[in-house]
């Protein structure tokens, strides 16, 4: 099976199989990990350890006051490429480069004796390490052959095809039917209630100048040039992918530009767009000029909004800005906030592109704001460059330092260290 968790009845049944003694037993090394937007996304290659990996007889728990406990996970299949198959089989064995997927918040404690029913053949500890702070939470593998299948949990987040709407309990956004942005955006309270919509819509604009012969040539793209194929959608207990086809419409001088295929990951909180960004050398060669922005469009209604970015600390009120914003220095994230709650925009480019001088601006107009790309020209290598957008939920009202939960999960990923106890 593509998801699962371990059976309330196997709970029940583990128990009841216990002593008395060990059920008085003193509780394990307590959870200290606070982090709560961040997914764990382990390859399989480093569960080696197992017996073997077949999805259905893979359970995993965190232990609670003593006790296992199940929480939400999923096992999601990646081709010899390394991209996600969608379409996959619900029940596989398996290979080096798929993955185990669940989320940090829901470890628990360490297990500091043996808990684990004799139906599994084998246990594995993943402690999951936040270095940052110097904080740890537990999960177990188990592998039991012949368990029957768990119920599939609640997932956390859905992706409605029919609607082109994901949704969890800290979000909802929709996106355009056959483009790439969104047309609606609420914050969720964490318990079913959501904001009215916070925007028009996201909108991009990007417009390349190039020296061809004796002219220059500028080309422009936006959202709407931006043509989308929804190739397909997994829904699972933790994260729901979404695969799209990706072209570019530059006009009738140029054909559609296929850029490739791009994948969204929604998690409870938070929404990742990894993007591999190819620069042609030639192209290079003859960029005289390259101007770029991706910005939020408000609905005036869902004002008043404040705008924060680490230029810019003080906060700018976006009904009303005033012409102060810091423009022009590199930042990696931006906030907007408003009675609903926050949201956290970042976005990771290469470090060579940093060094090479290009910066991401702060955009602040009335009722929108965004980021930019400058110093583009700046670029002195073609090839392929991974970028990595991120979109954070916050489901209260933003204050300085609120940042550095989301960021952390950007720049310093969690570990995991892998122990068999079985």
């Amino acid at each position: 099976m593509t998801c699962g968790s371990i059976a309330r009845p196997w709970a029940a049944a583990l128990l009841i199989a216990m002593t008395s003694a060990a059920a008085g037993a003193e509780v394990g090394t307590a959870k200290t990990l606070s982090r709560i937007h961040d997914p764990v996304v382990l390859p399989m290659s480093r569960l080696a350890v197992l017996p073997e990996r077949q999805t259905r007889d893979l359970h995993l728990v965190r232990v609670e006051h003593g006790q296992p406990v199940p929480i939400p996970f999923q096992f999601d299949q990646r081709d010899t490429k390394g991209d996600p198959v969608i379409d996959g089989p619900s029940d596989f064995v398996c290979d080096d480069n798929d993955e185990l997927v669940f989320m940090a918040k829901d470890t628990g404690e360490r297990a500091d004796r043996d808990l684990w029913p004799r139906t599994c053949d084998a246990v594995v500890e993943l402690a999951v390490v936040d270095r940052l702070r110097n904080q740890r939470g537990w999960a177990y593998l188990l592998h039991c052959p012949g368990v029957a299948p768990a119920p599939t949990p609640k997932p956390y987040v859905v992706y409605d095809r029919a609607t082109n709407q994901a949704r969890s309990s800290f979000y909802e956004v929709d996106y355009a039917a056959t483009r790439n942005y969104f047309t609606g955006m609420r914050i969720g309270d964490g318990n079913g209630m959501l904001s009215p919509n916070l925007l028009r819509q996201t909108a991009m604009r990007g417009s390349p100048t190039f020296s061809m012969l004796f002219t220059t040539v500028t080309l422009e793209f936006t959202e709407q040039t931006s043509i989308v194929a929804i190739e397909g959608v997994k829904n699972g207990p933790v994260r729901a992918v979404r695969r799209v086809k990706l072209s570019v419409d530059l006009g009738p001088l140029f054909p559609d530009l296929p850029s490739g295929t791009a994948y969204t990951y929604h998690y409870l909180s938070s929404l990742m767009t990894p993007t591999r960004f190819g620069v042609p050398g030639l192209a290079l060669r003859i960029l005289r000029d390259f101007d770029f922005e991706s910005v939020v469009d408000f609905d005036p209604r869902a004002m008043p909004m404040r705008y924060w970015d680490a230029a810019n600390p003080a906060g700018v009120a976006l009904d009303h800005p005033d012409g102060s914003v810091v423009a022009g220095v590199d930042h990696t994230w931006w906030v907007h906030s408003g009675a609903a709650g926050a949201v956290l925009h970042a976005l990771q480019i290469p470090e060579r592109w940093r060094e090479w001088g290009v910066v991401r601006g702060s955009v602040v107009r009335q009722n929108a704001a965004g980021i930019s790309l400058l110093n583009m020209t700046g670029l002195r290598e073609g090839g392929a460059y991974d970028l990595l957008q991120t979109t954070v939920v916050l489901p209260h009202p933003y204050q300085p330092g609120d940042e550095a939960e989301p960021m952390a999960m950007v720049e310093a990923p969690l570990q995991t260290e892998i122990r068999r106890v079985r």
